[in-house]
């Protein structure tokens, strides 16, 4: 018997009902569907890629996508965004685009998300609203079409750590400053990018669809444009954004950024970044070019350091050495000379361990004139010769704990930043010392800013000591 011939009547109303479950959570799955530079690692059948992909997931967003043939040849399709419910439900239209660009057909989706023990069902109802006499092909297609899309799917979130980079660190301050300290580009540019790198921010449109382009400018001067586009922005909870970058006339680097602010306690804000990338091997290219995991590391280092800063009013003390940097820079530098000066008047120190680089160790005693013996230490975070020292001093024990000043009852923060920089002008040296609470409470920070005066003491003898060993030294 002959086949019946189909009309667009015939396609009119037919549904479809395609369930999956995959081996992620839900969260994955949802952006895989509704960040566009995911969505076109999987959209379409085996063989096809997708190089337009204009997917903007917010209601009222129009949906323009062009799959490619094994072949080469293109599929466009066009479509709109009706409902998006983060991270259950997603409504949508889509449709094939004629030469002209005009829809062949028109499928109405509900996608909904649900999740349990850690797997996500995905359930895809979709039904024919609108078709036409050329439209017969692309819809009899379809089901099997998106059944491989899906396979697709699954392969994209399968093993989600191995595409993943996560760094996370809990900031003493509450979750409205570190916040402030992430959206407000006068604070940004201050601490974003590892240690040793500066930040130039030309725009940061701090807004869904906003963009925001700044250049990260290395220890060696080699500068790293960036450009980001900013995709949800829920206030005081979390920010994501699509990125791409790399070294200038070299190779670059793209991922979806997730940040996250969570209170821990009183105060205490978990700043969390996740950073997913469109493969384990483009996550691993980063690692290996760019020091991810150590420079995001060191990013949120120094976020926690500025953020210090703008809780806290930092003691600055600056005193000029009839010396050149160089020497100046060995005395600081150097066990030997180090240990004949450091200090407060009047005391002496013996170091036990004395290791100068980043992430080193210095410990050591200080004597006091009627005898009496403390500890301390400094664990260094920045040795830039011979210009800047950066390093977490503390009072200590003999096994290099964290301990309280042993000289008062007032609660002296158990940390404080230290940042000391060496200017030199004609032959003499600026040494400038700025100190901060690291890590602190209120309680910590209002004894620290009632105790400048004291501070000028204690540092201004020390300075004294540093003069007159400077002007023996060779």
């Amino acid at each position: 018997m002959p086949t019946k011939k189909t009309t667009p009547k015939d396609h009119l109303g037919q549904e479809f009902i395609i369930i999956r479950e995959f081996a992620a959570p839900r969260e994955l799955v949802w952006r895989a569907c509704t960040e566009a530079e995911q969505l076109a690692q999987w959209w379409g059948p085996r063989g096809f890629t997708a190089p337009v992909c204009e997917w903007d997931a917010r209601p009222g967003n129009k949906i323009h996508v062009v799959m490619r043939g094994p072949d080469g040849t293109d599929f466009p399709m066009g479509g709109e965004f009706l409902e998006v419910v983060r991270p259950e439900r997603l409504v949508t239209t889509t449709g094939a685009l004629d030469a002209r660009g005009r829809m062949l057909f028109e499928i109405r989706h509900e996608l909904t998300l649900t999740e349990r023990a850690g797997r996500t069902k995905l359930t895809m109802r979709s039904r024919v609203t609108k078709t036409t006499p050329g439209a017969g092909q692309y819809i009899g297609g379809f089901e099997a079409g998106m059944t491989q899309s899906l396979e697709r799917l699954a392969d994209l979130v399968a093993d989600p750590a191995a595409r993943e980079i996560v760094i996370s660190r809990v900031i003493a301050a509450p979750r409205e400053l570190v916040w402030q300290a992430w959206t407000d580009p006068k604070h940004v540019c201050n601490w974003w990018g590892p240690r040793g790198f500066s930040t130039t921010i030309k725009k940061m449109d701090f807004r869904v669809g906003g963009t925001w382009e700044h250049t990260m400018r290395g220890p060696d001067g080699t500068n790293y444009p960036n450009k980001s586009t900013f995709k949800e922005i829920v206030p005081l909870e979390r920010i994501t954004f699509l990125h791409g970058g790399g070294r200038e006339e070299g190779p670059g680097a793209s991922f979806t950024a997730t940040w996250t602010f969570e209170t821990v306690e009183a105060n205490k804000t978990r700043l969390t970044g996740r950073l997913v990338f469109p493969s384990a091997g483009a996550r691993d290219f980063v690692v290996r070019e760019f020091g991810a995991i150590e420079g995001g590391q060191q990013t949120l280092e120094r976020a926690s350091e500025y953020v210090a800063g703008m809780q806290s009013k930092p003691f600055i003390i600056s005193r000029e050495f009839n010396a050149p940097r160089d020497l100046v820079w060995q005395a600081w530098t150097e066990r030997a000379r180090f240990e004949q000066w450091f200090g407060p008047k009047g005391m002496k120190m013996r170091l036990v361990k004395f290791d100068l680089r980043p992430g080193g160790l210095t410990h050591y005693t200080v004597t006091t004139p009627d005898g009496k013996v403390m500890w301390g230490k400094a664990v260094y975070r920045e040795v830039v010769p011979p210009t800047k020292l950066v390093w977490i001093n503390s009072f200590s024990d003999k096994d290099a704990g964290i301990t309280r000043h042993p000289f008062t009852k007032d609660p002296w923060p158990l940390q404080m930043l230290t940042v000391v920089t060496f200017a030199e002008n004609a032959g003499k040296t600026t040494v400038t010392v700025n100190w901060l609470p690291y890590d602190s409470d209120a309680d910590e920070r209002r004894v620290f800013d009632a105790s400048h005066e004291s501070m000028k003491g204690g540092w201004g003898g020390t300075f004294e000591r540093l003069t007159a060993y400077l002007a023996n030294a060779r």
